[in-house]
């Protein structure tokens, strides 16, 4: 009975010390707050400390994972914006009288890029699904608008 109850103590001992260093760390705080961060969707700030605490400590998974993660979700982010300002720009080229060619071969440059660009995007099924739909409404608004624009044959050359 006495040497189970040594190894019980033991193993809490261990594990209290353990989490004491856990939540002492200040690596693993750092990741923490990078975590939350994440969870708020603000992926700038979570990446900012995630590598914060990545430096601090390389064998810190969490640190690592989070970095990735939010490194991801930022190029999601930087896409869906630079689609949003591309179709700004291009519904004020179509809100002239008419649309010169320089402005046609622009559209057409615009969609090709933001097209293409979707097939960059890293998948990870860590990514929120909300920034992969958004990513993908934008490009399926570029691969609408080409096809108008364009005919459904030069679209299918672009895919």
């Amino acid at each position: 009975m006495l040497p189970r109850a040594i190894m019980v103590l033991m193993v809490l001992i261990m594990l209290a010390l353990g989490g004491f260093y856990f939540f002492s760390s200040s690596s693993y705080q750092d990741s923490f707050q990078a975590r939350m961060f994440y969870i708020l969707g603000d992926y700038e700030q979570s990446y900012t400390l995630a590598k914060r605490a990545y430096e601090k400590d390389l064998y810190n998974k969490m640190a690592f994972t989070l970095l990735t993660q939010s490194e991801i979700a930022l190029k999601y982010e930087k896409y869906i914006s630079e689609g949003n300002q591309y179709l700004e720009q291009i519904d004020a080229m179509s809100t002239k009288e008419t649309v010169e060619e320089a402005d046609r071969s622009r559209i057409k440059l615009m969609c090709e890029i933001m097209i293409e660009g979707y097939k960059s995007l890293p998948s990870s099924p860590l990514t929120k699904e909300s920034l992969k739909e958004s990513a993908r409404q934008v490009r399926q608004k570029f691969i609408d608008l080409y096809g108008e624009l364009f005919g459904k044959n030069s679209l299918e050359r672009v895919q």
